[in-house]
């Protein structure tokens, strides 16, 4: 099924998406086309898709990289493996967007040297060496590279002199200072030691069939890779220091990944979303890691189930002042929402009115969002088969995205396609969430795979006030990765975090976005710095950005 759908939507047993009462305006339009997006397709191998590195998709960033005050957008691109030799600029490369400032993009991937040769995955962006300009990392099917930025609206592949190219299939990457020198580290996920010599047919092994129907084989059944973790060491070097750093995977398939202070002691731990093995929660003990996600509540659903996981949110759904998870799963099961007691997670799935209908969907890229600024935040899933072969066993390829409303009691209810704008169905993959035009409404990206990608732009501005708050560390990283942040407004606390990763294999835009609701001014604003200093501003106007300079005010 593809093109636009009507909002009600029968499937099997399940409404999947109910008819809108009373008409009104959605609250998304997609603009991807209006916006000078749609020349981009995220070409991922055959239509087939007989090997399992053509089905994942890639991901996509939100940032800054020119400093102009607008958020650009970089779409990572897989490829395919009939690829001739190719000129500079592949059809197939990866593409840097720039944000003209009045709704449309700018293809200046060629001008900028932000050319990704390689089969492109995820995207990581951060000042790794704190000069004030945001670098980019990609991982690949192949070497991965990072882009270090020249200030001058150009950047150059420093991968070899950095160390960091890593090798065959690198997936999730995200940026954070596990040992508080003041300098970013790397975490790069990978998936499967991938050997197309070695694959087996589709259908033709135990781990080749999706409800009976023949499909490329993985990654059950194949090896696994080891996550890397790379020190750096500054002068622009990093070395490879999982293993002495505690890291000892196992070779899980891991996907997504993303940095945060979850038991709130101050210091960055990892969270890692694994494909059909447990997750993992590296608890950092003090520039050292212990893998606790089975203790802590998080690496299994509530059953006891490991699940086959894609994506990751994160954020504090309640305002009780932990960051909460969601982490996306395949189709026939839930995606799970994990709530944070103090450093130990529940499956709340069920209770929060997200474990029944739509376990049909395939779930990848993932983002809590306030989207009216209400001070609740939503949850938003970018939803796709990983199987072409998907329609042959009864479920759909091509699937709707999905918002689900936060009602404010720990409960979520999901809003009706004509509701949210998503009608449109592709096999969607990364997605992130950024204010585009520094309005204070959230825009969101989504990677299809072999399409072109969405730009779901609010239709009208949300009700609420706003907040948005971009921190600059001066005796921590510049970037203030790890930084947590608490506002007070109208009498409600929300919490965040700046972090980097999350979603699907991509990067949110750095900056906090806090809605405010009927309040226009914050009340607090407190920031504990990465190297755990407390700063309080009193009175801040909403409806703009801020920006705090650690040490300094705004």
């Amino acid at each position: 099924m593809c093109g636009v759908i009507p909002a009600a939507v029968r499937w099997g047993n399940e409404w999947l998406l109910a008819p809108l009462s009373g008409g009104g305006v959605p609250l998304f339009t997609n603009v991807a086309q209006a916006a000078g997006l749609s020349r981009f397709h995220d070409i991922c191998g055959s239509p087939k898709k007989d090997y399992l590195v053509e089905t994942v998709g890639s991901g996509v960033a939100i940032f800054d990289y020119d400093g102009d005050g607008l958020a650009d957008i970089l779409l990572i691109s897989g490829s395919r493996f009939d690829l001739p030799v190719h000129p500079r600029l592949s059809p197939f490369a990866s593409r840097l967007f720039h944000n003209n400032g009045d709704g449309t993009f700018s293809d200046v991937t060629d001008k900028s040297g932000l050319v990704n040769t390689g089969w492109g995955m995820g995207a990581a962006v951060a000042d790794y060496d704190n000069d004030g300009r945001p670098d980019v990392y990609i991982t690949n099917y192949g070497r991965n590279a990072l882009f270090h930025n020249n200030g001058d609206g150009t950047f150059s592949d420093v991968t070899e002199a950095a160390g960091v190219g890593g090798g065959n299939w690198s997936t999730g990457c995200a940026w954070g200072d596990f040992d508080g020198d003041g300098r970013l580290d790397l975490y790069v996920a990978r998936y499967v030691d991938f050997d197309r010599r070695r694959i087996p047919p589709p259908g033709a092994g135990g781990f080749c069939r999706y409800l009976g129907v023949p499909v490329a084989c993985g990654p059950r059944g194949l090896p696994g890779l080891r996550d890397l973790l790379y020190h750096n060491e500054g002068n622009g070097k990093f070395r490879e220091v999982a293993w002495d750093a505690g890291v000892r995977d196992s070779g899980a398939y891991g996907f997504s990944v993303v940095w945060c202070d979850f038991d709130n002691d101050g210091r960055p731990d990892i969270y890692v979303a694994n494909d059909s093995m447990p997750n993992y929660l590296w608890h950092n003990v003090g520039g050292r890691f212990e893998e606790i996600g089975l203790e802590a509540g998080c690496a299994l659903s509530g059953d006891g189930q490991a699940q086959a996981s894609m994506g990751i949110a994160l954020g504090d759904y309640d305002n009780d002042g932990w960051l909460d998870l969601f982490v996306t799963n395949f189709s026939e099961d839930y995606s799970t929402l994990y709530r944070n007691r103090g450093g130990q997670f529940e499956d709340v799935t069920f209770a929060a009115g997200l474990g029944v209908g739509n376990n049909r969907l395939l779930k990848w890229g993932a983002a809590f969002l306030d989207t009216g600024n209400s001070g609740w935040k939503d949850i938003f899933a970018a939803d796709g088969h990983i199987y072409p072969q998907a329609v042959q066993a009864g479920n759909s390829y091509r699937q709707p995205n999905q918002l689900y409303r936060n009602l404010r009691n720990g409960r979520f209810e999901l809003a009706r396609s004509a509701e949210s704008g998503f009608t449109e169905w592709r096999s969607s993959r990364g997605a992130a969430v950024g204010d585009l035009e520094n309005r204070g409404a959230l825009s969101i990206v989504v990677n299809n795979i072999d399409d072109e990608p969405f730009l779901y732009r609010r239709a009208s501005p949300p009700a609420g006030h706003w907040l948005e708050l971009r921190l600059i560390g001066a005796r921590c990283n510049r970037d203030a990765i790890g930084a947590r942040v608490r506002v007070t407004a109208g009498g409600l606390t929300q919490t965040d975090c700046v972090s980097s990763g999350g979603s699907y294999l991509s990067c949110h835009d750095i900056r906090l976005h806090f809605g405010l609701g009927r309040a226009a001014v914050a009340e607090t604003v407190e920031i504990r710095w990465p190297d755990n200093t407390v700063e309080t501003r009193r009175g801040l106007p909403g409806d703009r950005e801020h920006v705090i300079r650690q040490g300094e005010g705004i």
